[in-house]
C-alpha cells in the first residue's frame, strides 16, 4: 500500500468528517442556505492547497543538491514528529472521544464569512500537512503520487459517507488505529532518512533509529491495551 495513499486517506478522512459534521449541523439548525458557503470555502481551500503544493514542489526541485538534501532531511524529521504526535493523540482517545473532538473543530456560526473562513482554513491546514508528508516521501514519483493521493481522498470521502449518511456503524478509532500502525512504519522510514541526511553515521545506526522509532511508537499507541492486559494477568 502506497505511503501517499495512506497519508491522503488520513488527512482526507479528518477533513471530510469535519466538513460533514458541519453540513449536518447546518441542516439540523435549518440553515441550509449556508451550505453553499461551506462548499465554496472547502473548494477554495482545496484550490489553495493544490497551488501551494505546486509552488513548493517547483521551488524544492530547483534547489541545489546540497541545500536540497538538508531541507529534505528537515522536512522528513518534521513529518516523523507529526506522525508521532498523531499517535500520542490517538492513544489517549476512545471512539466517542474522537467523534466529539472532530465535532469540536466546528465553531458554529450563522455568518457566511465565518463559515467560509472556517471551512477554507481547515482544508488549507490539512492540505499543507499533506503536501509536507508527500515532500518527505523520497519514493514519490509524480504520476503515481498524484494517483495515490486522489485514491486516498476518494476512499476518505467514501468512509465518511458510510459513517454519516448511512446506518453503518463504523468504528472511527479502529480506522484511525489501523492507519496509525501503517503510518508508524512510514514515520520510521522518514525519521531515519531525515536524521541521516543531516548527520553521518554507520549504517547499523539507521536500523537502530528505524526500529527504535517504530517500537516506541507502537508501545505508545497500544499503551492502554498493554496496561489493561497486564492488570488482567496480575
Amino acid at each position: 500500500m502506497n505511503a501517499n495513499f495512506l497519508i491522503a486517506l488520513r488527512e482526507g478522512l479528518e477533513v471530510s468528517l469535519v466538513i460533514g459534521f458541519l453540513l449536518i449541523s447546518l441542516v439540523q439548525n435549518k440553515k441550509q442556505h449556508l451550505i453553499k458557503t461551506v462548499l465554496f470555502g472547502t473548494l477554495f481551500g482545496i484550490i489553495f492547497s493544490i497551488l501551494a503544493g505546486i509552488i513548493l514542489f517547483i521551488t524544492f526541485g530547483g534547489l541545489e543538491n546540497t541545500v536540497k538534501e538538508y531541507i529534505e532531511g528537515g522536512i522528513q524529521l518534521v513529518a516523523a514528529i507529526l506522525i508521532f504526535y498523531f499517535i500520542v493523540w490517538l492513544s489517549s482517545q476512545s471512539n466517542h472521544d474522537i467523534s466529539e473532538q472532530l465535532k469540536s473543530e466546528i465553531r458554529f456560526k450563522d455568518n457566511s464569512i465565518s463559515l467560509f473562513l472556517m471551512a477554507s482554513i481547515f482544508v488549507i491546514r490539512e492540505g499543507l500537512e499533506l503536501v509536507l508528508f508527500v515532500l518527505s516521501n523520497s519514493d514519490t514519483h509524480s504520476t503515481r503520487s498524484i494517483l495515490s493521493i486522489f485514491l486516498g481522498i476518494i476512499a476518505a470521502i467514501a468512509i465518511t459517507y458510510a459513517l454519516i449518511k448511512t446506518t453503518t456503524n463504523l468504528n472511527i478509532k479502529f480506522i484511525f488505529t489501523l492507519l496509525g500502525i501503517l503510518l508508524i512504519f512510514f514515520g520510521g522510514k522518514v525519521f531515519t532518512e531525515g536524521l541521516f541526511q543531516l548527520i553521518d553515521a554507520p549504517s547499523i545506526f539507521e536500523n537502530i533509529a528505524f526500529y527504535g522509532y517504530v517500537i516506541f511508537s507502537l508501545l505508545v499507541l497500544f499503551k492502554k491495551n498493554l496496561i489493561s492486559f497486564s492488570h488482567r494477568n496480575n
